[in-house]
């Protein structure tokens, strides 16, 4: 070979191994990949009338309260409607006991999944919606409340965690008869100033093998909430669950917690990018609490994304926004000196600041009232400071 074709060879050489270097480095990412809508969520009460507007701005899953022998055709008919894959929280309208639980949860998973799940007897019947069957079913929700002040209407709360994996255990087995495929989520697991990590992790240590874990860091600021995730995800590896993937399902502020709706969008649309793009976690969706569009949103003490007069918030703007970017998108590039998995020496840094949506006007209409009990909020406390995978599923 001659002078000139060496050099041209050594060349192309040097030019493929920094066309590689550009695609493998985290800060030189030539294009990246949007994140799935089923990786994202809202949570919802009632029936309001403007769900789509979540659907277009790129949500894929609506989370309800879903307690057994309420009419629960509704509910999925609302979000198919809307382009939204129901994340259902499973109930009993009263407990009597962990061991007659346990059979009337899983009496009441295999029927709901039997009807709502992949090929259910629902979508045969409506063969006119969207086909978006249940994949996931969060047994109950915050175990770790004590029975005696419940923040929902599920009626999943022990004093004993024992008492809680029984329950559990025995609706993942029902569930997985059902649907091999189908996640038994555990239901989101409280995290704030009143109730802290070490409460949930006892709580979990009781279980055996889990689907995924439901996680609500109530902890009103996206640095602490931030910390508290990774400290999650360690235990968790720790203990013998690398592999279960974390649901932030719920996690939201209230008046006098924050400075306020637009301050708290800001610190929502950072945890939500972080925690979705922070290699390491296994954070598998993330779910903001609460969409509102109800009568009550605008006197509500807890922040809603719209209003009673069907407008977005600031806080609305702020997730919404942050929604269409990442599953536009996908996670923004970050230096390579950030781009580490969570270690036991460092927490993972943030990839990058919320952006920001314009702000789109809503139609108006009226908001039909709730067909059924209002859930019951929070009473967090302001915490201390503390040290994807699903298949597109096809119609039958």
């Amino acid at each position: 070979m001659s002078r000139f074709g060496r050099a041209l060879a050594g060349l192309c050489c040097i030019s493929l191994q920094l066309f590689t270097a550009a695609l493998v480095l985290p800060g030189y990412a030539s294009g990246a990949t949007p994140i799935s809508p089923d990786s994202l969520g809202v949570n919802f009460e009632g029936f309001p009338p403007d769900l789509a507007t979540a659907s277009a701005a790129g949500v894929g899953l609506a989370r309800d309260q879903v307690i057994a022998g309420s009419d629960t055709d509704a509910i999925v008919e609302l979000t198919a409607t809307a382009h939204l894959r129901l994340y259902p929280m499973l109930g009993l309208p009263k407990s009597q006991g962990p061991t007659a639980d346990a059979a009337a949860m899983a009496a009441f998973v295999t029927a709901f999944a039997q009807r709502y799940g992949p090929g259910g007897t629902f979508w045969t019947e409506h063969a006119d919606l969207p086909y978006l069957p249940v994949e996931s079913y969060e047994i109950g929700n915050e175990p770790d409340i004590t029975p005696t002040a419940p923040a929902d209407l599920t009626s999943l709360h022990y004093a004993d965690p024992n008492a809680y994996a029984q329950v559990y255990e025995a609706a993942r087995t029902a569930l997985h008869q059902v649907d091999p495929t189908a996640q038994a989520v555990v239901g989101g697991m409280l995290d704030s100033g009143a109730i802290g990590l070490d409460q949930a992790e006892e709580y979990l240590g009781a279980l055996g093998p889990m689907d995924a874990v439901g996680y609500h860091p109530y902890l009103y600021d996206a640095t602490t909430m931030e910390q508290d995730t990774v400290a999650l995800r360690r235990w968790l590896d720790t203990n013998g669950h690398s592999g279960v993937p974390l649901d932030i399902n719920e996690f939201g502020a209230a008046a006098g917690v924050t400075a306020g709706p637009a301050a708290w969008g800001a610190e929502v649309a950072e945890y939500t990018q972080w925690a979705l793009c922070t290699p390491g976690l296994n954070v598998e969706d993330v779910q903001a609490f609460w969409w509102g569009a109800t009568p009550v949103a605008d006197t509500d003490p807890w922040f809603s994304m719209i209003d009673s007069e069907l407008s977005e918030t600031p806080l609305g703007t702020a997730y919404l926004g942050e929604v269409e970017a990442l599953t536009s998108q996908g996670c923004p590039p970050v230096a390579p000196s950030a781009a580490q998995a969570p270690t036991q020496s460092a927490v993972p840094a943030t990839t990058g600041k919320p952006r920001v949506r314009k702000r789109v006007k809503r139609a108006r209409g009226r908001v039909k009232a709730s067909h059924h009990t209002r859930r019951h909020l929070h009473s967090h406390k302001p915490a201390r400071r503390r040290r994807t995978r699903r298949r597109a599923a096809k119609r039958p």
